[in-house]
């Protein structure tokens, strides 16, 4: 089924449209915006959503961009929404789980402390740098297809990449102590 089509049969409410979308974008946007707001739970809440909202203004969708773009662009502003008002620091049920999925309890926090660095780290980039290495990264997508999500040409893409991954190392090296700069 094509762009037009899915669109067009999302617009009817059409079961097997909505199922379509989630099985094609379900992983990678899950993937996306759990980069985004750095908890696995609330990003699942934050997908739901997302869909939930497609479908609402589905009839406002106007092909003026590709249809993924449009879902990647209600996904990332709720994920923002969501990471605004997010709740405190991890409380001791997540750290057990952390524990417990880990043979070394002291390796497993110094894995959650990098991974909450690099969340932190992520948000300090630009928009736009985040969305494409979390599209490229995360997502998976080609820089052919972050160009298309996004609506930029490839040089820009990849221009981009390069300077939110430089950005993103001199900022994890800060964070860690280095004296890189």
């Amino acid at each position: 089924m094509g762009e037009a089509e899915l669109v067009m049969r999302l617009k009817q409410y059409d079961p097997e449209a909505v199922s379509q979308v989630v099985k094609e974008h379900g992983p990678a946007l899950h993937g996306y915006v759990a980069a985004l707001v750095g908890d696995y739970h609330l990003a699942e809440d934050v997908v739901s959503e997302t869909y939930m909202r497609m479908l609402a203004h589905i009839d406002t969708y106007a092909y003026r961009a590709p249809f993924r773009a449009w879902l990647y662009r209600i996904a990332h502003n709720l994920a923002i929404n969501a990471v605004r008002r997010e709740r405190p620091v991890a409380g001791e049920e997540v750290l057990a789980q952390i524990v417990a999925a880990e043979d070394n309890p002291e390796q497993a926090v110094q894995k959650s402390e990098e991974r909450a660095a690099l969340h932190r780290a992520l948000l300090k980039l630009t928009e736009e740098q985040q969305q494409v290495l979390l599209l490229r990264f995360v997502a998976e997508q080609s820089t052919a297809e972050v160009a298309r999500t996004l609506q930029k040409s490839e040089g820009s893409v990849k221009q981009l990449q390069f300077r939110g991954l430089r950005s993103l190392a001199r900022l994890l090296r800060r964070a860690g102590g280095g004296d890189g700069s």
